[in-house]
């Protein structure tokens, strides 16, 4: 399920608490679900972990129904079991939003667009490619990441350390097929670095992230490393916490000042409940 920080909310909607208004507007298609407020103010795009899809982000996070009540539109994508997109993939999506905009008669000029985990690597691929648009279908003025992985060279490291341990063999599957997606789509990191740098949603380097030295970018992660030392001999240098933080160094130091990198205590939830696990995984 998808793993849900409430703090994301604040700075995707950055306005005062709701006023009393009329319940939002709601449209359910097979690829998303979207909410309209009557008076809009801005649009705000969300993508699902990788099993979930727009109800399961509506349902394990508050985000959508408060921006909703704020007068913010809310397109929640049902796209998702995705940690790379081709580039085709990449213009399909683009292709879905624009034809909500456009049939919905969404103000899409003040544009975040942001993700929960895997979610959160399509956001940043998707940021990426309307950056480079000459006429994207959105106004883009910023993206943000919930523990996502985004740094695939250290998600292929980090589950070759997964298969090298001796504890915890029930939850090496994930590491292996890990492993094994990534060897057939871009091969060992060792061997095809450039093909990473080309692919990857951002990796701890200067090229990679430069796509985005100017635009907001915030990552939100909660690094239980109780937590994942006790339940899956993890250390802080394989969480997704850890790459989230490298990246967002990297950022600043290409010029972005508006890079942000949140951390959160007890915030996640997995079918309503507190999930320590659920706000720090791999994808």
């Amino acid at each position: 399920m998808a793993p849900c920080s409430q703090a994301a909310c604040s700075w995707a909607l950055a306005s005062p608490p709701p006023h009393r208004r009329s319940r939002p507007r709601e449209i359910h298609t097979p690829t998303y679900d979207l909410l309209l407020p009557a008076e809009q103010k801005a649009l705000l795009i969300l993508f699902p972990c990788f099993p979930c899809d727009a109800a399961d982000t509506r349902a394990e996070s508050r985000i959508a129904d408060t921006a909703a009540a704020n007068g913010i539109a809310v397109l929640m994508m049902n796209f998702n079991r995705h940690i790379l997109m081709s580039e085709a993939e990449q213009q399909e999506v683009i292709g879905t939003i624009a034809g909500a905009v456009k049939e919905h008669g969404v103000d899409a000029s003040n544009t975040v667009i942001g993700g929960f985990s895997s979610g959160g690597n399509v956001s940043v691929l998707l940021a990426k490619a309307l950056l480079r648009s000459a006429d994207p279908p959105v106004k883009l003025k910023g993206v943000f990441a919930v523990d996502s992985p985004l740094d695939l060279v250290l998600l292929y490291e980090c589950s070759q350390r997964d298969l090298a341990k001796t504890s915890f063999p029930e939850y090496k599957d994930e590491a292996r097929y890990l492993i094994a997606f990534l060897d057939s789509t871009l091969g060992s990191p060792t061997d095809s670095l450039a093909d990473y740098e080309r692919a990857a949603p951002l990796l701890n380097s200067s090229a990679s992230v430069a796509p985005l030295k100017d635009l907001p970018i915030r990552f939100y992660t909660e690094p239980d490393t109780a937590w994942w030392r006790a339940n899956r001999d993890d250390g802080y240098e394989e969480l997704n916490a850890y790459g989230l933080k490298r990246i967002h160094d990297t950022l600043m130091s290409a010029g972005n000042t508006r890079a942000e990198y949140i951390t959160t205590e007890g915030r996640g939830v997995q079918h309503g409940q507190p999930a320590p696990a659920c706000v720090e995984h791999r994808g």
